[in-house]
């Protein structure tokens, strides 16, 4: 049984005025909607605003479903504050959208009331169609499992560890651009749709045949800073394995790099943007991955080209057309920055046929 108020009588349950102002007592530190921040005592109003500013705030946070401790919208809320700091920016802007869906499917659920069933419903109702989508969205799930397993200690098992996601294989992609369609898409950047020269055209040409020549993928290549190039090589240190493999690249500097770079430098001079990346906006900032997709896109609405073409296959292209001219695997893992010799051969898109030198003879 509660004990009864001495002071702050009239007031609802658990508030109190301290300091000039309404204030909330949690009876275990939750996060405080405004900042985040893990707190036991919550402000609600101040005493000049009136109770019924008070009143108001109160009935937002209790109807927070973030701060209750059992439920998933706490336990999405804890792991965003928790662990998205480890992984890159775009990963964890990707990573706001899925918990902030998740939180939202499973909003009336306790923590442990998630089953393996509910999550395969949740998949195959959401993302029936597009399999590696359901397959980010199960990993995603099962780190925010192992999470409120090993650090809130909400449930003792995963229930995407059982997840048959069998019906959800990963599709390989086949497209494959030509070099014509690289071409066309180069000369369509740097002429708009009004017949009139582009003010970005001749820098996305440059990311372009930095990305086709260097084999890096998009964010790599954007956020090129000059400090990276040293001598005849280039340090690529790839976002994506920075905090996994943490593989690195040193890629010479060949005639054609040069030139790109070259060029680059030059628009930079002509501008007047002096900042350290290679290729940077009027902004004096590197392209956001929006931007340059927003320029691939429209460049490619105004070619013929009826292939669905992205940015990312020029790193395809390029180890593919390697491949064919004789590279050995080896080399091309490296310049790619994978662990794996598998890995590498995924971005192999056309079969490169070996050559077979046997001397069969007719025994009779």
């Amino acid at each position: 049984m509660s004990r009864k108020r001495t002071t702050n009588k009239g007031l609802p349950r658990r508030v109190y005025l301290k300091n000039g102002a309404y204030r909330f007592l949690s009876p275990v530190p939750i996060r405080d909607p405004r900042d985040g921040i893990l707190k036991q005592w919550i402000h609600l109003a101040y005493k000049a605003e009136g109770e019924s500013v008070m009143f108001a705030a109160l009935s937002v946070l209790l109807d927070d479903k973030s701060v209750l401790q059992n439920g998933m919208p706490y336990l999405v809320s804890e792991f965003r504050a928790s662990k998205l700091a480890r992984y890159s920016k775009e990963v964890q802007s990707q990573y706001r959208q899925y918990l902030s869906v998740i939180a939202h499917v499973f909003e009336d659920f306790d923590v442990v009331q998630v089953t393996t069933k509910s999550c395969a419903d949740f998949i195959r109702a959401s993302f029936r169609d597009k399999h590696n989508t359901a397959r980010k969205y199960a990993g995603l799930m099962y780190k925010l499992f192992k999470f409120a397993i090993s650090e809130l200690g909400l449930r003792e098992d995963n229930p995407i560890a059982q997840l048959d996601l069998s019906d959800y294989a990963a599709k390989r992609r086949t497209i494959l651009p030509t070099h014509a369609q690289i071409t066309e898409i180069r000369a369509a950047s740097l002429v708009g749709a009004d017949g009139r020269p582009t003010s970005s055209g001749r820098v996305f040409c440059c990311l372009v045949d930095m990305s086709y020549l260097c084999w890096q993928r998009a964010i790599d290549i954007r956020t090129l800073k000059e400090s990276q190039i040293d001598g005849d090589y280039i340090r690529f240190e790839p976002s994506k394995t920075l905090k996994s493999s943490g593989k690195k690249v040193d890629i010479f500097i060949t005639p054609q790099i040069r030139e790109v770079i070259n060029r680059a430098q030059a628009i930079k001079k002509e501008k007047e943007l002096v900042n350290p990346y290679l290729f940077p906006t009027r902004k004096k900032l590197p392209y956001t991955g929006q931007g340059l997709s927003s320029m691939w896109d429209r460049a490619l609405e105004r070619t013929n080209i009826t292939d669905n073409i992205v940015f990312k296959d020029l790193r395809a292209l390029g180890a593919t057309d390697a491949a064919k001219a004789g590279e050995k695997m080896a080399d091309i893992q490296m310049r790619l920055a994978h662990t794996s010799s598998k890995t590498s051969e995924i971005y192999i898109k056309e079969s490169v046929p070996g050559t077979s030198h046997l001397q069969s003879q007719l025994p009779w």
